[in-house]
Order: C-alpha cells, then structure tokens, then sequence
C-alpha cells in the first residue's frame, strides 16, 4: 500500500478513535476507508479489529485512570462478551450482513427515543442491584454483534448500561470499553486464523487508534456526562440512518 494511503488511514483512525471513545461508532467511518483503500469487506473487518482493540484499550487505560470503571461488573460483561464474540465472528459468513446492520439500527432508534423521553438518566451512576443475570445476557448478545459486524456496538453499549443499569454514560463508556478491549482481541484472532487481517497495517493502525481512544476518553471526562450524552444521541440517531438507510 502507498506511503499516502498509509497516512490517510492513520488519520483516520485516530479521528475516529477520537470521538469513538465518546460515543463508540468509529468501525462505521474506519471500515468504509479500508474498503475505498482496496480492501475487501471481509479483510477490512478483519484488519479494522485491529484498530478496535487500539481504541478499546486506550480508552480503557484512560477511563481507568480516572477510576470510572465498575471492574466487577466490567469482568461479568467481559467474559460472556468474549463467549458472545467467539460465535459471532465464527457466524460472520452464514448470515446476511444487512440483517444484522437493520437489527443494530432499528435497536439504536428505540433506545434514543427512550433516553429523550428520560433526560435524567445517564446523567450519574445510580446505586441500584443490578442483575448479574440480565447484564450477563445482554454482554453474550452484545458481544455475539461484536464479533459479527462490530460497527455501533459500542454505541449500543453505552446506550443499554445507561438506559437500563443506571450507569451514567461515562461510567458505561468506560465499562463498554474495559470488556471490548479483550472481545476485540479475541474477534481479531480468529479473524486471524481464516486471514483476513492486513497485519502489515497493525502498527499504524493500532497506535494511531490507540492514542487516539486515550486522548478522546480524557476529553470526555472533561465534557461531562450532560454533554457527552447529547453528543451520543446526536451520533446515535445519524448512525442509525446510516445503518437503516446506507
């Protein structure tokens, strides 16, 4: 690949990782630039899970310097979304991309249309039980799309921990981000194995993603979760458009 398609790339993964920190959704603008660079869909899954781990783990690191990650809860998500990511990616080539980008989009709505009828939550972490049980089914599911498609999961995310487990939406970003962070790994190993990863690109790409998650999720925690919960709306419904639409 030429030195400028190169540069391009790193350029916009760090955006993305950026703002994808904040919101999640960055796979939606990465992947789409690694297919207009002559990758194949598949490849560019493949090698765009190689900037997932880069922003799931830098975004991680920051979060948890800041000590905004629920860790029990983080490990519970972590291990049934890795389970979840394993057959999801496993399934990628038996079921219609579309479906699942529809699925995602049509979720995406509902949650949006609920959260703006509850401006309250995602505002502060509430103190509540939550349901090891319901949380768990819903980290097996979210990793299960993880792995398949990946793009706006992390959007999802964000939206279900606030939404329904009284996470404000930093706490879910960070939570999101800690148990992505090793589900990304895995997706992107066994990606591996069938080859369809461009790993002459992991280096730029990682870093460029890496950093890119760290620095967005420190200006996130300046923002605060008022304004980062309007900027995840805003992103949310024009996603979904894309998804549904495009």
């Amino acid at each position: 690949m030429e030195p400028i398609n190169i540069l391009i790339i790193v350029i916009v993964f760090f955006i993305a990782s950026f703002f994808g920190s904040l919101t999640g959704g960055g796979g939606l603008i990465t992947i789409p630039t690694l297919i207009f660079m002559g990758l194949s869909p598949i490849t560019a899954l493949g090698t765009g899970k190689i900037g997932a781990v880069g922003i799931t783990s830098g975004s991680a690191i920051g979060y948890g310097m800041k000590k905004k990650i629920d860790y029990k809860m983080g490990f519970i998500f972590m291990i049934f979304a890795v389970i979840g990511s394993i057959f999801g990616t496993l399934t990628i080539l038996s079921v219609p991309e579309e479906l699942i980008k529809n699925f995602i989009g049509i979720i995406m709505i509902i949650i949006v249309f609920f959260l703006f009828l509850n401006p309250d939550i995602g505002t502060k972490t509430k103190k509540v039980n939550r349901s090891i049980l319901l949380i768990s089914l819903f980290a097996l599911g979210s990793g299960f799309f993880s792995g398949f498609y990946g793009p706006g999961i992390g959007t999802i995310n964000r939206l279900v921990l606030a939404a329904f487990f009284s996470y404000a939406i930093i706490n879910s970003a960070a939570l999101s981000t800690f148990a992505n962070s090793v589900t990304n790994l895995f997706s992107l190993l066994i990606f591996s194995i069938y080859g369809v990863v461009q790993f002459s690109l992991f280096i730029p790409i990682f870093a460029a993603a890496f950093i890119g998650g760290y620095l967005g999720s420190r200006y996130a925690m300046k923002l605060g979760n008022v304004n980062v919960k309007r900027l995840l709306l805003t992103v949310a419904i024009i996603m979904a458009i894309k998804l549904l639409f495009f």
